[in-house]
Order: structure tokens, then C-alpha cells, then sequence
């Protein structure tokens, strides 16, 4: 398993490494399907050396193959259409990671009963075409303007408060107040950008007022400091009451669809994970185990929205939530991994486009962290719900065809490749 990881970590540089977008998207593409391959098997109940059912080793065994084919193909394209020394020294490291990954599976691969291997490699390669298809059908994005978009005073200030309220409040009414106030300041954010004029997230988040309110009663003179809310005696029926409210303003705070004009997904989503972090999971976790399937779909579509509309910041936060619903192993971890990657993309955009230099530097940290908070948050998803953890998947795949087709487009627009008069 070591080895597995290491070839993931290799492709996953190879895929950060060349300037080439499309070369990016191809790596990206091996990136995800031998991570999902290697949480496919950490997520397994048994061992590899133990044995394991022959379907399974079949289906994971064609994403290995699959996995280290894109690798090379990535490799030769970065060597073709380089020149530069970073597009080599990812083509190498995505040849080396292919290398890897298949000795490190070479026990894998020897369980796998050929045939059955066969007909899952070609049921994977149809289901990944029919994923990249979107892209082609998706118009492009707007072009995003030359400077920033305007951040009232007020609004980040706010923002900032609340985040630090429900990061290191105490008690439940700092971490509740906070939550709000951090919503209403994200609107504020949003507004000024251009977003929704209906405040209808951060009114969402006014649901934890009366849920500090029951949780007050129930907890009588023992109080609700953070650190004893597990030994709150909330009841089953109470904790299926609370569960869904936590989960309604932690949402709004994340910026997914239909709330994506509402909030700066990647500013706002941390607060609302902290608050299910460090409030939902230790004082209802029986709760969310309960609301978990029902709020699984709406992630999916907002990864699937975010990966079609080339939100890629908001793609990562979607993909935080499927770990922090499923908080099974390092799920939790990976989560803040993948937004604390939201966060600085949305920091770091500028400093990259403005310096070349450091621009490859921050995008290969950038891609190491969302790829390894990824394989941690899909590693959890598919221990709790493997079949909306697979779609939220698929998203980045049709995220990294839709990169493919607008690539493909700009390079035969004549307006792209024409010398200017």
C-alpha cells in the first residue's frame, strides 16, 4: 500500500508540473483514478494480502491499469509539447509514478481473474468517456475581470471575527453568534461582487439560534462548553432535531448550489465546517449519521454545478463535505486539507498571475494538498455512502473534460492563435 501511495504522489506531481493545461487535465485524470483505486482499497474490509473478492479486485485492478495508462499518456504529451524543464520533470514523474503504482499493485493485479479485469476496465473507460462528455456541451466561462473583486471593510472584518469566534470560542453561544455573523458578512462579501441580492443563506444560519436554545434547555447549569458538548444527555428525537439544523447553517456558510451567489465559498465554507467540526459531530453524531444520506445528494449536485461551471475552489469545498459526512478514518482531515487548498487558490491566484516564477511553485503545493485532501475525504466517503462518494468523483472528472474542451477550444479559435496586427 506505501508504494501505491508513493506512485499516487508521483502522477499527482507529474500532473502539476507542465504548463500545458491539457497536459495538466490528462495528468489530473490519472491523478483521480488511481486515488480513487488506492481509497477503493483502503476502504476495503479486508486486506490486500488477505484475499479479496474477485469482483472487487477486478474493478480496482482496471483503475490501476487505466491509472498508469493516462500516467504515460500524460508523460508523452508533457514531453512533446514541453520544451521546458518543469513539462520533462513531470513527465518523468508521472513515468516513475506509473512504474510505482504497478509494482505496488502487483499483488492486486495478481488476485484479479483476467476476464472479469477486462470487462471492468472497459465498463470504467465507457463510464469516463461519458463523464468527460459535459464539458464538451458546457459554454465557457465569462472571463474573470483584470482586478479583484471590491471586499467591503465591513464585510472582511466581520467575516474574520466569526471565523475566529467559531475556530476558538469556548462556549456554543460564541461559536453560534460567530456562525451568523459570519454569514451575513459573506453575504455582504458576495453582494459587492456581484451575487444575489436575496439574503437567503444568512438567513439560513439564524436556524442555530434556536438550536443553541434547545441544546441550553437540555443542558441545564452543566452549561455548553465546547470541549463537554459530547456529554450533553441529548435525546435520539433531540439529536434528530438538531442534526438537520446544524447542517442547514453549515451549509449556507459553504457556497455550493443553490447557494453559490450567496456566499465566497472559499472564505465561508471553513467557518461552517469548523462549526460541524468542533459542535454537530460530538453533540449529534447519531444524528448526522441519520441526515447523511439525505444530504449526500445536494453535495453531489453542488460538485457536480461547481466542476461544470469551472468553479474549481468550489469543487474542493464540495469535495471537503463528503469527507466531513462521513467522518470515517482521516475524513475530517481531508476536508481541511482540501479547504485550507480553497482558501489559498483564492489568495495565491493573484500572486501567480502576476509573478511566472512562483506560479508553477504554487500550483504543484496547491495540487499536492487538494490531491491528498482528496484520497483522504474519498477514502472516508466510500466507508459511509460509495455511491454518492463515486458521483462526487465523476465530478472532477467532467470538471477535468470540461478543462479539455475549453483548451481544445481556445487552440482553434483564430482569434487565439492569429498575430495580432
Amino acid at each position: 500500500m506505501t508504494l501505491m501511495q508513493a506512485g499516487f504522489i508521483l502522477i499527482l506531481l507529474g500532473a502539476t508540473l507542465p504548463p500545458d493545461p491539457r497536459v495538466r487535465a490528462v495528468g489530473a485524470l490519472a491523478a483521480v483514478t488511481a486515488g480513487l483505486a488506492l481509497a477503493g482499497l483502503t476502504a476495503a474490509p479486508l486486506p490486500v494480502h488477505t484475499g479479496l473478492p474477485p469482483g472487487f479486485a477486478a474493478a480496482d485492478a482496471a483503475l490501476l491499469g487505466l491509472a498508469a495508462l493516462l500516467a504515460l499518456t500524460a508523460a508523452v504529451m508533457a514531453w512533446q509539447r514541453g520544451g521546458s524543464g518543469a513539462a520533462k520533470a513531470g513527465a518523468i514523474a508521472q513515468v516513475a509514478g506509473a512504474g510505482v503504482l504497478g509494482w505496488g499493485g502487483a499483488n492486486l493485479l495478481a488476485q484479479a481473474p483476467p476476464g472479469a479485469t477486462a470487462g471492468a476496465l472497459l465498463v470504467v473507460v465507457t463510464i469516463g468517456l461519458l463523464l468527460l462528455v459535459p464539458g464538451r456541451f458546457v459554454r465557457p466561462a465569462a472571463p474573470e475581470s483584470a482586478g479583484p473583486p471590491p471586499r467591503p471593510v465591513a464585510g472582511v472584518i466581520g467575516l474574520v471575527i466569526g471565523a475566529l469566534a467559531v475556530a476558538a470560542g469556548s462556549h456554543l453561544s460564541v461559536v453560534v453568534i460567530g456562525a451568523v455573523l459570519a454569514g451575513w458578512s459573506g453575504y455582504l462579501l458576495e453582494r459587492a461582487a456581484g451575487g444575489s441580492r436575496l439574503p437567503i443563506a444568512p438567513v439560513l444560519t439564524l436556524i442555530l439560534l434556536p438550536a443553541w436554545w434547545l441544546m441550553a434547555t437540555v443542558a441545564g447549569p452543566e452549561g455548553l462548553r465546547v470541549g463537554s458538548l459530547a456529554a450533553v444527555p441529548l435525546s435520539p428525537a433531540a439529536e434528530r432535531l438538531l442534526a438537520p439544523a446544524f447542517l442547514a447553517g453549515a451549509w449556507a456558510l459553504c457556497g455550493l448550489w443553490p447557494l453559490h451567489r450567496q456566499m465566497p465559498a472559499a472564505f465561508s465554507a471553513p467557518v461552517g465546517a469548523l462549526l460541524l467540526a468542533r459542535v454537530a459531530l460530538p453533540a449529534v453524531p447519531d444524528g448526522l449519521e441519520l441526515w447523511r444520506a439525505l444530504a449526500m445528494p445536494l453535495v453531489v449536485a453542488g460538485a457536480w454545478h461547481a466542476a461544470l461551471t469551472g468553479r474549481t475552489t468550489r469543487l474542493a469545498v464540495a469535495l471537503a463535505w463528503v469527507g466531513l459526512l462521513a467522518p470515517y478514518g482521516q475524513g475530517v482531515a481531508g476536508a481541511a486539507l482540501l479547504l485550507a487548498t480553497a482558501v489559498l487558490a483564492e489568495l495565491a491566484g493573484p500572486i501567480a498571475r502576476a509573478n511566472t516564477r512562483l506560479a508553477t511553485g504554487i500550483r504543484i503545493a496547491l495540487g499536492l494538498a487538494a490531491g491528498c485532501g482528496g484520497l483522504l475525504a474519498v477514502t472516508a466517503g466510500l466507508r459511509g455512502e460509495v455511491v454518492y462518494t463515486v458521483l462526487a468523483v465523476g465530478a472532477v472528472v467532467a470538471a477535468a473534460g470540461r478543462a479539455l474542451a475549453a483548451q481544445a477550444r481556445t487552440a482553434s479559435d483564430p482569434r487565439t492563435t492569429a498575430p495580432s496586427a
